[in-house]
């Protein structure tokens, strides 16, 4: 599983992250620590090496932005996301344009909007899951797998997928774990990009209509997360064909 560190100087919102575990295990992530002053935060990432840092970006001695340049100048570089009240959004904007972080969210933070940010970031370490079309030695599996590929932009869950299969959420989640070494939202993801690429390759629809045949309603959202899994817009990927 995935580590990430999470940085903010108010406790209140590192005590909100942690009631959230279960969304991060189920992103594929563990929280690995919490810390409150960034220069204690410095050392203990050095020592545990997690594969994420998730920091606010306005806290008093070392901004998010200092943590992330400090960082930089390692041989070790997790990825980096901001998070960013909403009169910071302009600077948080132009320091990852700067600066090459991953990605910042804006304040309150919304579980679909944690999510998402955990999904994109699991693919981009462990890069793509499985193949799409791979056959499991579980029978139960193999159902749902079937039927997330028939119908990729339905508004799958895993509250969905239980009770259309009768299961639990757990069994779910141990079912990817254990015959995909993946998570389910890893998966849904990746297998909605690859088919997204395949209609870009086959068809003349266009790259919005790709995105909403693939689960992905929100054309910039669905440009953005291509981009970041492939290395180029579905438009710069059409152009190379």
């Amino acid at each position: 599983m995935n580590t990430v560190y999470i940085v903010d100087d108010d406790q209140l919102v590192l005590d909100h992250f942690v009631i959230k575990r279960g969304l991060f295990a189920g992103c594929g992530f563990e929280i690995c620590g919490i810390e409150t002053d960034p220069n204690k935060a410095l050392e203990e990432i050095r020592e545990k090496r997690p594969n994420v840092v998730l920091s606010d970006l306005k806290m008093p001695e070392m901004s998010g932005a200092d943590l992330w340049e400090e960082l930089r100048e390692e041989t070790y570089k997790p990825l980096f996301a901001l998070i960013s009240a909403h009169n910071d959004f302009a600077e948080a904007r132009k320091f990852f344009a700067l600066a090459g972080g991953f990605d910042y969210l804006v304040k309150p933070v919304s579980d679909r909007e944690l999510t998402d940010l955990l999904i994109r970031l699991g693919v981009k370490i462990n890069g793509e899951p499985p193949p799409a079309t791979r056959e499991t030695s579980s029978a139960k599996l193999n159902e749902i797998l079937r039927f997330i590929r028939e119908y990729p932009a339905m508004n799958h869950s895993l509250k969905s997928i239980g009770e259309r299969f009768y299961l639990n959420q757990n069994s779910v989640c141990n079912l990817f774990a254990k015959h995909l070494d993946t998570t389910f939202l890893a998966y849904l993801t990746s297998l909605r990009l690859e088919q997204a690429k395949e209609l870009l390759r086959t068809t003349d629809l266009s790259v919005k209509e790709v995105g909403i045949r693939c689960g992905y309603n929100n054309y910039f959202y669905f440009t953005r997360i291509y981009n970041e899994t492939f290395g180029q817009t579905p438009s710069e990927f059409r152009r190379t064909l």
